[in-house]
């Protein structure tokens, strides 16, 4: 009983110590968005997720689209609710205006997406809708690893803003190298013999 008594002491104790350690400061990733996958959001019973910007093939440096581009979204739209409700419209402060092309409406416990290759969403619900969701006219460099702010407008749930990931490429474009320089054998023996070059 001792024992138990004693442990769990410590253990308070150190939970104490811990819990200590950062208080008043403010931990340097409390601001830091995680770019593991797409971002997800909610505006009353709509559900944002998997949102991220995709792009095709290796790209040059780290900028997957450049002032000027189009920028493509992919997303998947959840409605929680019985009522439909309807996707009017995306912006976002690093583009000049949005496009939405397709039936953008999402019946109730219904789900539409956007940017998949083939819908992930009907796997498991075969009635989603798709669409295609893109951001014209980029107004800054669109990086790898970064994230940026994009709105997306419903006629009932209104507005949501989410911090969108930038999708990280599967292949790293081709890096410059040096040549690796040949190398030399020698061979032992009677006489050190150098292989020439």
């Amino acid at each position: 009983m001792e024992i138990r008594t004693r442990t769990g002491a410590a253990v308070g104790a150190l939970a104490l110590l811990l819990t200590g350690c950062g208080a008043g400061q403010i931990a340097q990733t409390a601001e830091q968005v995680s770019t593991g996958g797409g971002a997800a959001a909610q505006a009353g019973s709509i559900l944002v997720r998997d949102a991220q910007f995709t792009y095709d093939g290796p790209v040059p440096g780290d900028a997957v689209y450049r002032p000027g581009d189009d920028a493509t979204l992919q997303v998947t739209i959840v409605n929680e609710g019985r009522g439909a409700d309807t996707l009017i419209s995306v912006s976002s402060p690093v583009a000049g205006s949005g496009r939405i092309v397709g039936d953008a409406r999402v019946p109730g416990d219904q789900t539409l997406t956007a940017g998949y290759d083939q819908p992930i969403a009907q796997v498991t619900l075969p009635y989603a809708n798709a669409v295609d969701i893109s951001l014209l006219g980029i107004t800054e460099p669109i990086r790898a690893g970064m994230t940026y702010p994009v709105v997306f407008t419903f006629e009932r749930a209104g507005e949501v803003q989410v911090e969108v990931p930038v999708e990280n490429p599967e292949m790293l474009p081709p890096r410059a190298r040096e040549p690796e320089p040949e190398q030399r054998t020698l061979e032992t023996g009677p006489e050190l013999v150098e292989v020439p070059e």
